[in-house]
Order: C-alpha cells, then sequence, then structure tokens
C-alpha cells in the first residue's frame, strides 16, 4: 500500500481518540504529521542497500518486507527528546504514544525500489543511513505552521518527534531486498560472485 499523508494522519488521529485526545487541535497535528513523514519517507536515497549477489551490469532493487519498526522504541525515543525540552506529564507520552502506533501501522507498509551496478541478481539489506533529524523537523513544523500550530512548545514537539523517529530509523529499521538482473557471461569459470556491492539509487513507495 502506497504511503499517503491521510492514510498516516487516519492512523494517528485514531490512536489520538484511544487516548481521549481529541479536537481541531489534535486533527491539525495528525494532519501535520501525517503530511511531514509521507513527504520525508520519500526523500530519493534515504536508503542505501548493501548487496551480495552475482555479477553484472546492474539490478532492479525491490523490497520484500521492513524489519525493526517498534513503536514502542519509537515513542521512548521521542519521549527522551521531549524530556530534554521540558515536555513532560503523562499527555505527552500519550501523543508519543499515539504518534508512534500510527506511523507504525502505516509505514510497515513501505515498499522500497532502486537500482545498483556491478550485480544483476542477489539480496541484501537497506539501511537508513541518511534520516536526519533536523530535516524531517523542517518539514514538520513547516506542515504544523500551515494548521497555525506555531511557538516554540510546538517546536520542540516537531524535534521530538523528528528527532525521536530519525533516531529509529537510522539506528534499526531495515529493508530486506532483492536484485534482479542479466548475470554477465564469465566462461569459462561462470558467475562471478560479488559483496557488499551498495545501491545507486533508492526510493520508498
Amino acid at each position: 500500500m502506497p504511503i499517503a499523508a491521510k492514510a498516516i494522519a487516519g492512523a494517528i488521529y485514531g490512536q489520538f481518540g484511544a487516548h481521549k485526545y481529541t479536537g481541531k487541535n489534535a486533527i491539525d497535528l495528525s494532519d501535520a504529521v501525517g503530511a511531514a513523514i509521507a513527504q520525508y519517507v520519500k526523500t530519493p536515497n534515504l536508503v542505501t542497500c548493501s548487496l551480495t549477489g552475482l555479477a553484472g551490469p546492474n539490478g532492479q532493487i525491490t523490497s520484500m518486507f521492513v524489519l525493526g519498526l517498534n513503536p514502542t522504541t519509537m515513542s521512548k525515543g521521542m519521549m527522551a527528546v521531549a524530556s530534554s525540552k521540558k515536555l513532560l506529564g503523562r499527555d505527552m507520552q500519550g501523543i508519543l504514544d499515539s504518534i508512534s502506533l500510527g506511523l507504525f501501522q502505516t509505514l510497515m507498509g513501505m515498499f522500497l525500489t532502486g537500482t545498483a551496478v556491478g550485480i544483476a541478481t542477489g539480496a541484501g539489506t537497506g539501511s537508513f543511513l541518511a534520516a536526519n533529524g533536523p530535516a524531517l523537523s523542517g518539514i514538520l513544523y513547516g506542515a504544523m505552521s500551515k494548521k497555525k500550530l506555531i511557538g516554540k512548545n510546538y517546536m520542540d514537539i516537531s524535534d521530538a518527534i523528528s528527532f525521536g523517529f530519525a533516531t529509529h530509523l537510522k539506528s534499526a529499521v531495515t529493508f530486506s531486498v532483492m536484485c534482479a538482473g542479466v548475470v554477465a557471461p564469465t566462461p569459462p569459470t561462470g558467475p562471478v560472485a560479488v559483496a557488499a556491492i551498495p545501491s545507486l539509487t533508492t526510493s520508498i513507495a
């Protein structure tokens, strides 16, 4: 299922309701996070793959599934940043738990595609090496501002969500990927095995 802002916002708002956080601000925050995350995860080359297989001129990368996405760990990371900014209390924990659960529900459906040079067929792992909290926070606070969610507290909330999410992506979340292409002919010994081949391009849908 393609990653869509409305789907992320809906999942987050559904979790907000379970924590009794409702009303216009809750809707606006859901929409802002949904828009920012949907935009950010589609950043080209946010993920880098490392591939092992048989040599060839190029291969097409596709993901099989997402590993390591954990809402509890994600929320703890967000809350650690929130606490450092003095955003404390049960309400803040509930808000960040809701956002993390909503992101987990929707981002498990992420699908990665890409290209690689020097490998035809094989498999490997895609990692969020380029995940960056400040970059995401800039996008998220921009989305919040469009909803009139402005001021220092909202800037701090943006940082907490963004830094916690980006850190979780970079430290724990990976794609299991496969690569398909035409194996290079190498007579008389047969195909050549290659390892640690990096992706050339990647994108998430």
